[in-house]
C-alpha cells in the first residue's frame, strides 16, 4: 500500500517537474523572441547611421567624418572604416578593447556598388560584430559597425528577470500544492487509511482524526462519524455482555436441572416404565449446552481470548483419527471418505480437541450436503511454514455471496434446506477455533464441482 508521505512527496514531484518544464520552455522562447529582437534592432540601428555618416560625409567630406566621429562617443561598441574609390584606407576606427581585431578579419575592403552589404563575425562566447557597408556618392566605401556589448547586457538583464519572475511563479505554482496535499490531501489519506483499519476490524478503539484537518467539512464529517463508532462501539459492548451473561446464566441452571432429571431417572431405574420424557429432556439440555458452549467458544475465539490446551501433537494424526471416526457414517450414506495427505508430518503446537472439532464440523457439514454415491475428500498438506486441512465434497457448491458471509454466526449457506439440521453456528465455530490458533480459514468452488473448505494453520518451531 502507497503510504500518505509517499504520495504527497510524488504529487509535489510531479508539480514541480511540470512547472520547471513549462517554465524552462517559456524561457528557451523568450531568449529566441529576445535574440531575434535584438539583431532585428541592431541592423536597424545599423542602417540608421550608416545612413546618417553617409550624409555627414556628401555635405561635409571626410575630414568632417572624422571630426564628428572623434568628437562622439563611438569607442566602447562602435567601429567605422572609410576607404577611397582605389580601395585605400581613409579612416579606420576599432575600440580599444578589441584592439586584438583587425579590418581583414571583420570585412572585406570592397563594397558593393549598390544596395547594403552585411557582414557578421563571432568573435567568444556570444559576442558578436555585426557591420553594413555602403558605396558613397564619389566611389569611396564606407563600413560601419557594432560590437553586442549593450545587447548582452539587456539580454543579461532580462536573463535575471526571467529567473527571478520564474522563481517567483515556482513559488507561486509549488506553494498552493504543497498548501493543498498538507492540509486537504494528506488529511483526507489519514482519514481513509483510518477507514481501512476501522473496515478490517482491528480494533474498535480507533477513530478518525478529526482535528487534523483544517477543511471544517472534513472534520464535521469525521466528528459524525466519530460519534457513530461510539454509538455502534456502546451498542456492540451491550450486545456482547448481553450475550455472554445469558450464556452463563442459561449454563447453571441447566446444569441443576441435568441434575435433578438424572436423580430421577436412578431412583426409577427399576421401574417397569422407564421414564422416556426425563431421557428426552437430558438430549434437549444437552443440546441447549452445546449450543451456549459453542457460541462462548466463539465469542472468545474472535476476541482471540479463548483458552487453548497447547502441546505438541501430529497434526495428520489428528485429522487421521477424526476421518476414522467418521468413516462409519460416511458409509451409511453411501460416500466415498477419503483421506489424503501430502508432505511429511509435522508436530505442532496445538489444541487436539479443539483441531479436532474444527475438523468434525468441516466433515459434518460435507456429509450432510454430499449425495448419495458422492465423494468427500479430507486433505492434510504439509509445508515448511504453514499446515492446510481441506474438506472437498461433491455437493451444490457456493453462491456467489457464501464465501463473505457463510463463516458468521447463524448464517446458514444458500443450500441449506430444511432437510439439513443446523442453526448456522458450526462455521463460526471453525473460524474461531482457527483464529484461536493464529490462522486462516476460506472456501471456495471446486471446477469439477461441490465446495473445498480450508484451515490454515501456521507452524511454530
Amino acid at each position: 500500500m502507497i503510504s500518505p508521505r509517499s504520495s504527497l512527496l510524488g504529487l509535489i514531484a510531479m508539480m514541480l517537474l511540470l512547472v520547471v518544464l513549462t517554465l524552462g520552455a517559456m524561457i528557451v522562447l523568450s531568449d529566441s523572441v529576445i535574440y531575434r529582437h535584438f539583431n532585428l534592432l541592431g541592423r536597424n540601428q545599423l542602417l540608421d547611421d550608416l545612413g546618417e555618416y553617409e550624409v555627414i560625409y556628401r555635405n561635409g567630406g571626410p575630414q568632417v567624418l572624422k571630426t564628428l566621429y572623434a568628437a562622439g562617443t563611438h569607442d566602447k561598441d562602435q567601429l567605422m572604416r572609410l576607404v577611397d574609390r582605389h580601395g585605400e584606407t581613409v579612416m579606420e576606427h576599432i575600440p580599444d578593447s578589441f584592439s586584438h581585431l583587425s579590418w581583414s578579419m571583420l570585412a572585406p575592403p570592397e563594397v558593393p556598388a549598390s544596395g547594403t552589404a552585411w557582414s557578421e563575425v563571432h568573435l567568444q562566447a556570444d559576442q558578436k560584430v555585426m557591420l553594413a557597408g555602403k558605396r558613397l556618392h564619389d566611389g569611396s566605401g564606407l563600413w560601419f559597425g557594432r560590437i553586442n556589448i549593450a545587447d548582452r547586457a539587456a539580454i543579461s538583464q532580462m536573463h535575471h528577470t526571467l529567473m527571478l519572475a520564474a522563481g517567483v511563479a515556482l513559488v507561486l505554482a509549488v506553494g498552493p500544492v504543497v498548501w493543498f496535499a498538507n492540509r486537504v490531501l494528506q488529511p483526507v489519506q489519514k482519514l481513509a487509511q483510518t477507514a481501512r483499519q476501522l473496515a478490517q476490524g482491528t480494533s474498535m478503539q480507533t477513530r478518525l482524526p478529526a482535528a487534523s484537518t483544517a477543511i471544517p467539512e472534513l472534520r464535521d464529517f469525521a466528528a459524525a462519524f466519530n460519534q457513530t463508532l461510539d454509538r455502534v462501539e456502546q451498542v456492540t459492548h451491550e450486545l456482547e455482555a448481553a450475550n455472554d451473561q445469558l450464556a452463563h446464566e442459561l449454563r447453571t441452571p441447566l446444569a441443576r436441572v441435568r441434575g435433578n432429571i438424572e436423580a430421577v431417572l436412578r431412583s426409577h431405574q427399576n421401574a417397569a416404565d422407564p421414564s422416556d420424557a426425563a431421557v428426552a429432556a437430558l438430549d434437549e439440555i444437552d443440546r441447549a449446552s452445546r449450543l451456549i458452549q459453542s457460541i462462548l467458544s466463539i465469542r472468545s475465539g474472535d476476541a482471540r481470548t479463548m483458552r487453548l490446551q497447547l502441546e505438541m501433537r501430529s497434526i495428520v494424526e489428528i485429522v487421521t483419527q477424526v476421518g476414522e471416526l467418521y468413516s462409519a457414517a460416511a458409509e451409511e450414506k453411501d460416500i466415498d471418505l477419503e483421506l489424503t495427505i501430502t508432505g511429511d508430518d509435522l508436530l505442532m503446537l496445538l489444541d487436539r480437541e479443539r483441531v479436532q472439532q474444527a475438523v468434525s464440523n468441516l466433515l459434518d457439514n460435507a456429509l450432510a450436503y454430499t449425495p448419495a454415491g458422492g465423494k468427500v475428500v479430507l486433505a492434510v498438506e504439509t509445508y515448511p511454514d504453514s499446515v492446510i486441512v481441506c474438506v472437498r465434497d461433491s455437493g451444490p457448491g457456493l453462491s456467489d455471496s457464501d464465501p463473505d458471509r457463510i463463516w458468521r454466526r447463524f448464517v446458514r449457506g444458500s443450500a441449506a434446506s430444511a432437510k439439513v439440521p443446523g442453526i448456522g453456528l458450526g462455521l463460526s465455530l471453525v473460524k474461531a477455533i482457527t483464529h484461536a490458533h493464529r490462522g486462516k480459514v476460506d472456501c471456495r468452488n471446486l471446477p469439477e464441482g461441490g465446495a473445498e473448505f480450508r484451515i490454515m494453520l501456521p507452524v511454530s518451531r
